[in-house]
């Protein structure tokens, strides 16, 4: 009989978590997308604010950005590694340094925070994986300099 309540406890929290904000999206996701936006609050939201429009002379904004729309392979970088040199955002040239973040951050953590990033700013509906940070990481492993502009440019 426990065993019934418990998968009957489960059924409902399932349920009123699913109704919470929007149903058509699994729980895990959505989950996932909401760790993501604190890690993007704490780590990164001071230079590319909150609502992803960024700081003058700072960071550039996200919103509307192909950095973000392009490749999830050329963001893991940036968050890993770090990026510097200039770049070009909505008409504007910025030419600052971004610290990576693979000493503060799991691979986990990160395909959460690029997951919320890509889906709040660029529509994008299927989040980065785990694994596939992993990889990244893996195959960088050795890369101590931030990642040049021009590099992930040519990751396409």
């Amino acid at each position: 009989m426990p065993t019934v309540t418990l998968v009957l406890s489960l059924i409902v929290g399932a349920i009123l978590s699913a109704s919470e904000s929007n149903p058509l999206v699994p729980v895990p996701q959505r989950r996932n997308v909401q760790r993501g936006k604190a890690y993007f609050e704490d780590y990164c939201a001071a230079c590319h604010r909150s609502d992803g429009r960024g700081v003058e002379d700072e960071g550039p904004p996200l919103a509307g950005s192909s950095w973000v729309t392009g490749p999830d392979t050329r963001l893991i970088k940036i968050v890993l590694h770090g990026m510097r040199g200039r770049i070009t955002v909505g008409g504007k040239t910025y030419n600052r340094e971004m610290a990576g973040l693979a000493a503060s951050l799991a691979d986990s953590e990160i395909a959460s925070l690029l997951s919320f990033v890509r889906k709040r700013w660029g529509g994008q509906t299927v989040p980065v994986k785990s694994i596939t940070v992993s990889r990244m990481r893996s195959a960088f492993r050795n890369r101590t300099d931030y990642w040049t502009v021009g590099e992930l440019l040519r990751d396409r």
